[in-house]
């Protein structure tokens, strides 16, 4: 501000030089006196070696003008080029300052991103907390139960249940009371009405059995005790109709994260997860079907990616593939899983590639949630199995870089543009979710060739996708 404003007083200074009139001024002071250091002005004698202008002719005097006015216009002209050096300067640091006010301004902006960011992370750590606390802990030890051997084993009441048929009949003793069937008399009838009703009944059903299953033997039934009376007893069909647990419903068994990629996944499903808790829809909590990569390709237009594919593609994105194609090929396989993990019904479930289906491992041990990412299944259950071998980074690193997607087409048949940005073919996520379109070469293949097994191993001369080998599943 300073330096404008000096530049600001030079202006003025120049310019009103410039309105003087600077020929009168150069007349007047040929005819003035000019004082010397402690003489009069009166006293000052003319020199003789003065010059008059009453002494040019006429053509001297035009020849003086001329140059008179020759030194003014040079004079005019550095001063107009002073002056609009410093309107040049001035406009340039006009210029600096808007740029500042911009910088500071953005600044600003991402300060509060930050803060934002900060304040997202430490709600899903706080959630993350709670999750595992509420989860149930079973104790270490557990009450043991004494047994007296003086006490008397309690002797049985019944014979055992034998179930025949798909009447599912149990053996139930005399003297407990025994529901009549549907086609029996009601309790006014005589005894020997219903006795004669319940072996009609009893007829009828041995052989609609023989009509369906055929005139097989019957079963060997176990020994019945002596003095009892059995009869037919049958199970209601609200017995039979237990509730029931689908397998889109099982949760997986994931450990509590700590590796960085744990973390912004696990965070990433419990913030979609208290998303769709709050009453949001199945659009704003798991996003669309076919993943939008703006990260990965149009980093200008990550603002219109959905949160989960935004997420995801940011950390591929700091992840080093082998090529950007193979990348893409990763983002698909991983989507569905941690969709149907924020949000665990059937539509989701159903969307997941039948390689990616989670495995009994995944439900029955702990394991990482990045775990879920591998497309093979029994990698899965290979990786769980010995976690201290494989649950690594060292694991991670040949994964990612040994990958291989095999898509034979050009980058640009791969991807489309739409509405909303960048996303995929329909070509290349139906190639993605095949399983064997998928490989991994060196240097997995040559750190873990136990895994040969599990996945399909090929051999690259270079990292350009030439093949020269492929060798089988072993």
């Amino acid at each position: 501000m300073r330096t404008t404003e000096h530049l600001h007083e030079m202006l003025r200074l120049a310019s009103s030089t410039v309105h003087a009139c600077p020929a009168e001024g150069h007349m007047a002071d040929e005819h003035r006196d000019v004082p010397r250091d402690g003489v009069e002005v009166g006293s000052i004698r003319p020199s003789k070696a003065s010059r008059s202008v009453d002494k040019l002719n006429e053509e001297q005097l035009a020849r003086k003008r001329a140059a008179d006015r020759k030194s003014q216009q040079i004079l005019r002209q550095k001063t107009r080029n002073h002056i609009e050096s410093l309107e040049e300067r001035i406009r340039h640091l006009e210029n600096q300052k808007s740029e500042l006010e911009l910088a500071q301004h953005k600044n600003t902006q991402l300060e509060e991103e930050l803060r934002n960011l900060k304040a997202a992370i430490a709600s899903s750590a706080s959630i993350t907390k709670k999750t595992f606390a509420s989860k149930p802990i079973l104790p270490s030890t557990l009450p043991q139960i004494r047994i007296d051997p003086t006490q008397q084993p309690i002797p049985p009441r019944s014979t055992p249940i034998t179930v025949k048929s798909r009447d599912t009949r149990i053996a139930v003793p005399t003297g407990i009371p025994i529901p009549l069937l549907a086609e029996s008399t009601d309790s006014s009838t005589e005894p020997s009405t219903a006795l004669s009703a319940y072996k009609s009944n009893t007829k009828r059903t041995r052989r609609r059995i023989e009509l369906e299953f055929g005139s097989a033997s019957p079963p060997a039934r176990s020994p019945t005790p002596q003095g009892v009376a059995l009869h037919p007893y049958f199970i209601p069909p609200s017995f039979l109709k237990q509730p029931s647990v689908h397998a889109w419903e099982l949760p997986l068994r994931l450990q509590e994260p700590t590796s960085p990629v744990d973390k912004l996944l696990y965070g990433l499903i419990e913030t979609q997860k208290k998303l769709l808790s709050e009453g949001a829809s199945r659009s704003v909590a798991i996003g669309p079907l076919i993943p939008n990569v703006n990260v990965l390709i149009a980093p200008h237009l990550s603002h219109l990616a959905h949160p989960v594919s935004r997420v995801l593609c940011d950390l591929l994105k700091r992840m080093t593939y082998r090529s950007l194609i193979d990348k893409l090929g990763a983002l698909l396989v991983m989507y569905p899983v941690y969709q149907w993990q924020i949000m665990n019904d059937y539509e989701s479930y159903a969307r997941i590639p039948s390689h990616s289906i989670p495995v009994f491992a995944q439900r029955s041990t702990l394991h990482a949630v990045w775990i879920c990412a591998l497309g093979s299944p029994k990698l899965r259950e290979m990786v769980i199995a010995d976690m201290d071998r494989y649950a690594n980074e060292d694991f991670i690193y040949a994964f990612i870089l040994s990958i291989n997607c095999n898509w034979n087409r050009d980058f640009l048949h791969a991807i489309c543009w739409g509405k909303d940005g960048v996303s995929v073919t329909k070509d290349f996520w139906d190639h993605c979710n095949v399983l064997d379109n998928w490989s991994f070469d060196r240097p997995f293949s040559t750190t873990y060739p136990e895994l040969r097994s599990a996945v399909r191993f090929t051999d690259y001369d270079d990292l350009t996708g030439v093949k020269i080998e492929e060798m089988n599943r072993g």
